[in-house]
């Protein structure tokens, strides 16, 4: 019988991923920012300028805890917002070259956890990891995309019947 263990063995490995994370960002007097915010930072890395709703989508924080940590990278001016060109009821984020610069500091840092992570494996089980661990994203994405269209369609369902009802 298949121990089902992976989803603990994941939520542990991301806690003292993200705790090594920011003690190796501690340490580091370059750096600028948290592991926390490092997810942000690092979006914008791979694609700048960004708005909020493309922030949480890429990050998976949730509004609330983003909309916290956009202002304090602007005010650590890490990053900077102004109006969108395209729908004038957003903010669109991108960096500054201080942010920018920060980038050297989260790819020595992601290469050194990394070389932790993979500790011990050779080149062909740092692949299959790679792939199981995609695999499992692909059906969790797969599946929170079925639920969240379920709710949506419940919603639907709950309101077209109060509308009847009344």
């Amino acid at each position: 019988m298949k121990t089902k263990r992976g989803g603990y063995l994941t939520l542990k490995i991301r806690l003292f991923n993200t705790r090594l994370f920011n003690r190796y960002l501690l340490a580091d007097p370059r750096a600028q920012y948290n592991a926390e915010q490092g997810k942000i930072l690092s979006a914008l890395w791979d694609n700048h300028p960004q708005t909020a709703t493309e922030l949480a989508q890429v990050t998976g924080l949730a509004n609330s805890s983003l909309s916290l940590m956009l202002h304090r990278l602007e005010d650590q001016q890490l990053l900077v917002s102004e109006q969108s060109l395209i729908d004038k009821r957003k903010r669109v984020f991108d960096l500054t070259p201080l942010g920018a610069s920060q980038q050297e500091v989260g790819e020595y840092i992601s290469k050194r956890l990394s070389a932790v992570f993979y500790k011990g494996f050779s080149d062909a089980e740092v692949i299959a990891v790679d792939e199981y661990l995609e695999r499992i994203l692909a059906n969790l994405e797969a599946e929170a995309g079925l639920f969240n269209r379920q709710v949506k369609d419940e919603k639907v369902n709950n309101d077209s019947q109060t509308t009847n009802k009344n």
